[in-house]
């Protein structure tokens, strides 16, 4: 779902310098790639003043990686350059004759190891801005900050700190102030006050953030040089250096465990709100000095260039441009100054701090086509004619599906992230290369799954009332993933299929049953001294007569630790060259593995290698 922001329709119209009407407007939005959800009468509450009024307000739908657009500084900003009232700003850090400094502590390693800060000097606040001041903040904490997990904004009245200030890590017992909160001026050690949060009704806006820290056995926490605590992060910030109507100076901080993510998140609130400064679009910068020498000074605010082709430009959105239209049309999307390069026949474009959406050529191409309108495009017809088609491993895998089905198996769609313990030592399988998740939303969500068994397991435990009489026939055909040094990307898909069998019997034969009737479906041989186990002479002959030539299977016995050492086996695929194959395992489950996943009845499963089949 796209973020939305609520505007007040006469202080947008106020922000951009021209009336619309909502009809007028609604075409404005649509023209410049957002949507006008709803227009509606709403009561606003300004916090700074207690203020409520009645408003008619536009609910306007942002893309999730336009940060820019989530304010109305911003919105009305970006819409005023798309419509030629002004240019782009040009952001400045102004260096002071002394610069403040955050001194981050390596405790900060265990939790959250880093910070970037900046600081916006002579702001001018009213009401209104006030407000947006502080809905921008929420919105940033729910998109780009993932609900705090990967960064939380600290934002301060900077005449009553002193610097340098410090980030450090701290047991929760030693960390004690007055929080944001409390209108008593009561000091909470930082546990108190988390449990205070967790347990009191009107804290419940911040009962899901406590348990980002809650266990841990440090907290993270920023002073000033007074020992004055300015936030608990990702929590609260501190009563005492809280932004008020009045507040001129502000310091802002964000830490959080993205060091990227951060820095776009303090470019953000610095670029959207720096316009209301006394010298507009400028910034003070602070030094960040690490424990470890490290030191970098932020905020960023970077421009770097991006370039396009002007012939994938033209041939990708349907048109003829010259490379100056191309040029003016960046300019309307705020990537301007943008340039010809005659020698490689591209465009090249400034992104500007306030576009950190702008990450391949194909993003330029789609502003170019946004500023240059969609309904300006002339529709034509395709000089070619293609007819879709399932890709062949798509068609023979819901061949497939319909044939297990029809043996009495019922499908399943499982998650394709796991965890590590998942994928590897609940099997009693040792560690492996595996794709894993920088940043994973929790313990369930570590790696991308490289088998197919774990979703089959987990459906049969939290399925465990199902009656196991008759058995459970469980299946799936599904994409695991690879890591691969070959790959262009690192890691390839590959399609595998798992079929579980449960009851009050491991049923290894059923499944047996089940690999053997697959590779007779899919017109394989078994190969003619394992063929004989189960078949006469006469009607191993009869199968070869529609089997695939130069290659049969056979089933061996295995070495699989997610198995019984006794109905533990592989199935082997083998080539008229005397090439071997192994595409799969089967077994009866070891009982530990059962017990790791929590599934009182045995079972037997196997995992077959689609690609090798085909």
């Amino acid at each position: 779902k796209m973020p939305n922001i609520t505007v007040i329709r006469s202080h947008l119209f106020e922000s951009i310098g021209k009336q619309f009407s909502d009809k007028e407007f609604d075409e404005l939005c649509f023209e410049f790639g957002v949507e006008v959800d709803d227009v509606e009468s709403q009561i606003i509450e300004f916090t700074s003043t207690d203020i409520k009024e009645e408003h008619i307000v536009y609910v306007i739908a942002i893309p999730a990686n336009r940060y820019d657009l989530l304010c109305i500084e911003g919105f009305a900003r970006a819409i005023r350059i798309f419509i030629g009232l002004e240019s782009p700003p040009l952001f400045q850090k102004i260096e002071p004759a002394l610069k403040q400094v955050m001194h981050v502590e390596s405790s900060t390693n265990k939790i959250r190891p880093y910070v970037v800060c900046a600081i916006l000097r002579n702001v001018t606040f009213d009401s209104k801005r006030y407000k947006s001041f502080i809905d921008l903040q929420d919105k940033l904490h729910q998109n780009i900050c993932r609900r705090r997990t990967l960064v939380a904004i600290g934002t301060h009245d900077f005449d009553t700190l002193q610097g340098p200030f410090r980030y450090q890590a701290l047991k929760p017992e030693d960390i004690k102030f007055v929080p944001l909160t409390s209108d008593d001026n009561i000091s909470y050690n930082s546990k108190e006050l988390l449990n205070f949060y967790r347990e009191d009704p009107s804290c419940k806006h911040l009962k899901p953030y406590t348990d980002i820290i809650y266990d841990s056995d440090v907290y993270p926490v920023i002073y000033d040089s007074n020992n004055v605590v300015l936030s608990l992060p990702p929590i609260i910030n501190s009563r005492h250096s809280r932004i008020q109507l009045h507040t001129k100076n502000i310091f802002i901080e964000c830490t959080g465990v993205d060091i990227t993510k951060a820095n776009i998140v303090l470019d953000t609130v610095v670029t959207m709100f720096s316009e209301y400064c006394d010298f507009p679009f400028t910034v003070e910068p602070v030094d960040i000095i690490y424990e470890d020498g490290r030191r970098d000074v932020t905020p960023l605010l970077s421009q770097r260039n991006c370039d396009a082709k002007v012939s994938e430009i033209n041939g990708t959105i349907g048109v003829k441009l010259t490379p100056e239209e191309i040029c003016k049309l960046c300019d309307k999307l705020q990537l301007g100054p943008a340039s010809y390069l005659s020698d490689v026949d591209s465009v090249r474009v400034t992104v500007p701090p306030t576009r950190s959406d702008i990450l391949h050529a194909v993003d330029i191409i789609e502003d170019v086509a946004i500023a240059y309108g969609y309904n300006n495009i002339v529709q034509e017809i395709p000089r070619t004619l293609t007819v879709g088609a399932p890709l062949p491993i798509n068609n023979f895998t819901d061949l497939l599906r319909a044939e297990i089905a029809r043996a009495g198996y019922m499908e399943m769609l499982t998650h394709g992230l796991c965890s590590t313990a998942e994928n590897f030592t609940h099997l009693r399988r040792p560690l492996g290369p595996a794709v894993k998740l920088s940043n994973p939303a929790n313990v369930e969500y570590e790696v991308v799954r490289t088998t197919l068994l774990p979703g089959a397991l987990k459906t049969l435990a939290y399925n465990n009332s199902i009656s196991h009489k008759d058995g459970v026939k469980l299946f799936e055909i599904n994409d695991v993933v690879i890591p691969s040094i070959e790959d262009d990307v690192g890691a390839v898909n590959v399609r595998k299929i798992v079929a579980l069998y449960s009851g009050y019997s491991a049923g290894f034969e059923i499944i047996h049953g089940l690999v053997d009737h697959i590779m007779t479906v899919i017109q394989i041989q078994p190969e003619e001294t394992y063929a004989l186990n189960s078949l006469t002479s006469e009607d191993i002959a009869n199968r070869k007569r529609v089997a695939k030539a130069g290659v049969v299977y056979y089933v061996r016995s295995g070495n699989d630790p997610c198995y019984f050492p006794s109905m533990n086996a592989e199935v082997v695929l083998r080539y008229d060259n005397g090439e071997e194959l192994v595409i799969g395992t089967l077994g009866a489950v070891h009982p530990e593995v059962l017990e790791k996943f929590d599934i009182s009845y045995p079972c037997s499963t196997v995992e077959l290698d689609i690609n090798a089949i085909m």
